[in-house]
């Protein structure tokens, strides 16, 4: 495969593609809206306007050439968001004591820090590519991807977000800022995240923030220097945790501010809770681990939901915490409430990056739209909309995908790249891959 040039990245510009209508079934715009008949008009790459189709027609004008989709009694729904993702792992599938859901500290320096090690420019370009096909077909539009390969640092992030705007998807990457594998690691892993910052701000598709393994062996000295290069405010930080007492040691380090995002197997303890409070950080879930998730119920807590490398996509992981919080006899009103609040949470994160609104349908939010391939027999209501987003959406997938106004993905077809060329190119790739892996 020929690696896509990271200078796509860095100037690409949008185009304005012709405006659009979706309309023939239920809509669900994000904010707790259902529409029978749903409607939605896209202008110039925004929602112009949302809601019944006769409401939406009246408000096109007549004299506008425009297309047409018609979802035939399919839901329609906002792209959703994933606030954590790790691209770079798309190739472990398949190795020896490959296991997405453990995340202890002997799986991770016995597998994960040995795979990474494995990773090279066109595996991590191919990987991502996989990884955000998975996405598309699952009705995510906007994901925030941690990134770690060690050994293969330089133009990493413009390289990944070379692919991630020839997709046409959006993105907030991260490169782990390592101190595993000495200083020169390091430091060239933090100046990636700082050219990569200032190469990719033009960049309407992508975004990027230093990211942190707390597991990493970073000294208090290596995160006095991470802090000192994001002292203008307004950078965030993308944390992989271990344990509760890391919270305690990055506020106490002042690395905690309102566009960090932090995640690991850990449920939060009282001291940790009113750290995330103060300091208005979001805390993302992974829905693996047992607990009652009570700190849900908290309005001051900033909360999230990503999927860490797991398969499945948001809605299936929302549907492992579901199971998860009435195995522990919580009242199924009070579960809908707090994964509402997750999915709120994701959008309300996003948007501190892509102000268009990511993640909701109403007038001059992002024209990020998904029609699942999902006619539901029952009526969608907004009493009962809370059913079919978390018993029957997780077990289909989209049919059709729009992303900044443009067609996306359409009845199995990927219309940005070309899945045979990838699926191909990426079998030889493990091959490689494990090669190496096994050499270790």
């Amino acid at each position: 495969m020929t690696p896509v040039n990271p200078e796509q990245a860095v100037t690409s510009k949008k185009t304005t593609p012709k405006p659009l209508v979706i309309y023939g079934g239920p809509l669900y715009d994000g904010k707790g809206n259902v529409y029978a008949d749903g409607a939605v008009y896209v202008s110039e790459s925004k929602i112009a306007a949302a809601g019944t189709e006769e409401t939406v027609f009246t408000q096109i004008p007549k004299s506008v050439d425009i297309e047409v989709y018609d979802t035939q009694g399919s839901l329609i729904t906002p792209g959703f968001i994933n606030l954590r993702n790790h691209f770079y792992r798309a190739f472990g599938l398949g190795l020896p004591a490959y296991h997405p859901n453990d995340f202890s500290r002997k799986q991770q320096e016995h597998f994960w820090w040995k795979y990474d090690q494995c990773l090279d420019e066109d595996t991590i370009q191919l990987a991502t590519l996989l990884d955000i096909m998975e996405a598309i077909k699952q009705g995510t539009t906007t994901l925030f991807d941690w990134h770690s390969t060690p050994l293969q640092i330089s133009n990493t992030l413009s390289n990944i977000a070379a692919v991630v705007t020839r997709a046409g998807f959006r993105a907030v990457l991260s490169c782990e800022i390592s101190g595993r594998l000495g200083d020169d690691i390091f430091s060239r892993t933090l100046a990636e995240n700082q050219q990569a910052k200032k190469e990719l701000s033009d960049n309407p598709f992508v975004r990027t923030i230093p990211g942190i393994q707390c597991t990493g062996r970073l000294s208090d000295k290596a995160l006095s220097l991470i802090k000192a290069s994001i002292a203008d405010g307004e950078t965030g930080l993308q944390i992989e945790i271990a344990s509760d007492d890391d919270i305690k040691r990055l506020d106490s380090l002042q690395l905690l501010n309102a566009k960090t995002a932090l995640a690991g197997p850990v449920i939060p303890g009282d001291q940790s809770l009113e750290i995330l409070q103060n300091t208005g950080a979001t805390f993302v879930i992974t829905a693996i681990f047992s607990g009652d998730y009570s700190f849900l119920s908290s309005p001051e807590i900033n909360v999230g939901i990503g999927t860490a490398g797991q398969p499945g996509g948001i809605l299936r992981n929302l549907q492992n915490l579901l199971t998860i919080l009435t195995q522990k006899g919580i009242d199924s009103a009070e579960i809908f409430t707090r994964l509402e609040k997750l999915i709120r949470g994701n959008n309300r994160f996003a948007e501190l990056f892509f102000p268009d609104k990511p993640g909701i349908i109403e007038p001059g939010s992002a024209a990020d739209i998904v029609v699942f391939d999902y006619v539901p027999v029952s009526s969608i209501t907004e009493e009962n909309y809370h059913q079919h987003l978390f018993f029957g959406l997780p077990s289909t997938s989209a049919k059709m995908v729009v992303i900044d106004g443009k067609f996306i993905y359409n009845e199995d077809s990927f219309l940005t790249i070309d899945r045979e060329i990838i699926i191909e190119e990426s079998q030889k790739a493990f091959r490689r891959l494990r090669e190496k892996f096994e050499k270790l």
